[in-house]
């Protein structure tokens, strides 16, 4: 009886532990399974960003570069101009030349930020056909120009039309990626005013090329690169999209995916109202200013080689002037290799500040070697302008990423990208003073002031990361009743924008 007994025992607890022993296996298997349906699901959610990205990359990116890349060309060939024999058919000084090369910024200055406020209340479609058609006409019509006044006229308007697209394509973009995405591509997009300052000197050369008695070359450049901006503005008005809500060439999934990044992007500080509050609040806020001097800064550096590289080719003494508008070519090729290597690699580590600091050691060291290398050393002076050039060039994207990634809520960036741009764009005003004829062919002048607007850039890009870090961490312990008090003392979650607590600045 107790052998039964005993069994019996030793058989109830088999089956309990066996029960156990199931109860865990199924526990572990549902835990599992639980994993790897996740685990399935995440796979497919990250196939189909990467999807809407790639589709959006292919739509986007060919159209606004392009766009670009007319509008660069449009503005910088009265360089090219110049020396297919401008000044000497119009009769220009070489001051009414630097005064035709400033009058085009202070047009782009004062238009930025209506242009901008009209971008963000209209279709965007609609609005930068609008100014390229514009800006394309008066490019064209630079071609009858017959004395200085007619050049400046021409050289304002064409300054105020383009004086939308830049900033416009900066807030454009940030309609459509997030953050951590946006700096390869305002690289991409900017990199292709390297290349026109590359085709430019191309098209120039083989203008050069042509024999003609009733058109001069300097014509035929401003009728060349000014005509297909018009074809490519009617482009732009069937083809460019407006917004991701109304993209027609996404599928509905696709359109609530977009708004899903975007909005998981800005997070608290995500806002798609509208009011002059917002606009006025971007002009009470310090980092508006800081960056529009480093914009500026950069502006100076940047301005005087774009409007005065043949010039200092030139002036080496190697070539003819028409074999220097070829040998433009190498720096603006290194510069479009080098903005999109800064540009991936800074979206990669989600860092901007440290970059720019880099591309401003490229930009030193090439001003350093165009002042003080001996005259006849032409090999060294040349690379002198392939690294001035790849740096001031790849030190634009960076900086406009990260003020875009900085300022939150559509309305904010939007002015705030037009106005840090507007006043930003002084610096191409006065790179056309501070280059003067007399000073050539080394330019000490003009290379001294923009070598010391690159050094305070720096400065100022080191103690704005700075002061990030410390804004960052102090948000980072705030309580819940600070966090109210933050959000109260901005005027609510529709106007505080960035300066939510929550919000953490790109560094």
């Amino acid at each position: 009886m107790e052998d039964i007994l005993s069994q019996h025992q030793v058989s109830n607890r088999t089956i309990s532990l066996s029960s156990i022993e199931l109860s865990e296996c199924i526990s572990s298997y549902n835990e599992n399974t639980g994993n790897n349906v996740g685990d399935a699901q995440t796979k497919i959610k990250l196939k189909e960003r990467q999807a809407l990205i790639h589709k959006l990359d292919l739509r986007l990116l060919p159209i606004l570069s392009i766009i670009y890349l007319l509008s660069y060309l449009d503005r910088s060939n009265i360089a090219n101009a110049k020396i297919g024999g401008l000044e000497h058919d119009i009769h220009l000084t070489s001051i009414q030349y630097q005064w035709s090369l400033s009058i085009f910024f202070f047009g782009y200055v004062l238009f930025e930020i209506p242009s901008n406020i009209i971008l963000r209340r209209w279709r965007p479609s609609r609005w930068i056909a609008l100014i390229m058609f514009s800006w394309g006409t008066i490019a064209v019509c630079m071609a009858a120009v017959s004395n200085f006044i007619g050049l400046l006229v021409c050289r304002f308007l064409l300054g105020a039309f383009e004086a939308g697209l830049f900033p416009g394509v900066i807030y454009f973009m940030s309609l459509w990626y997030p953050r951590k995405m946006q700096a390869i591509r305002l690289g991409f997009f900017w990199s292709f005013s390297a290349l026109a300052g590359a085709f430019g000197g191309l098209i120039a050369y083989g203008i050069g090329q042509i024999k003609s008695s009733k058109i001069a070359h300097w014509q035929l450049i401003f009728i060349i690169e000014g005509f297909p901006t018009i074809l490519m503005s009617i482009c732009c008005y069937f083809f460019l999209p407006d917004s991701p809500e109304r993209a027609r060439f996404l599928t509905v999934e696709q359109r609530q995916l977009e708004i899903e990044i975007l909005a998981e992007d800005s997070g608290a500080s995500h806002s798609h109202s509208f009011s002059w509050s917002q606009v006025k609040s971007v002009y009470t806020d310090w980092k508006t200013y800081v960056y529009a001097i480093i914009y500026i800064t950069g502006t100076t550096a940047l301005q005087g080689v774009t409007l005065f590289l043949p010039s200092i080719i030139v002036g080496l003494g190697k070539w003819t002037p028409v074999q220097s508008q070829l040998m433009t070519l190498p720096p603006y090729a290194v510069a479009f290799v080098v903005t999109l290597s800064l540009s991936r690699s800074s979206d990669y580590f989600v860092e901007r500040s440290f970059h720019l600091v880099f591309t401003n050691l490229l930009s030193i060291g090439g001003f350093l070697i165009l002042m003080f290398v001996e005259r006849n050393r032409y090999s060294m002076l040349y690379f002198g302008v392939i690294l001035l050039t790849a740096g001031v060039y790849a030190n634009v994207s960076l900086k406009i990423a990260w003020f875009n990634n900085n300022f939150a809520s559509l309305t904010r960036r939007a002015v705030a990208s037009a106005t840090i741009v507007s006043i930003g764009t002084i610096g191409g005003a006065v790179a056309g003073q501070i280059y003067q004829e007399k000073q050539k062919p080394q330019y000490f002048l003009g290379n001294s002031i923009s070598l010391g607007c690159i050094v305070v850039q720096t400065i100022l890009v080191l103690s704005l990361r700075f002061i990030f870090i410390y804004e960052n961490r102090r948000r980072g312990r705030f309580t819940k009743e600070q966090i109210e008090r933050q959000i109260q003392r901005y005027g609510g979650n529709d106007l505080i924008g960035d300066r939510h607590p929550d919000f953490r600045y790109t560094l």
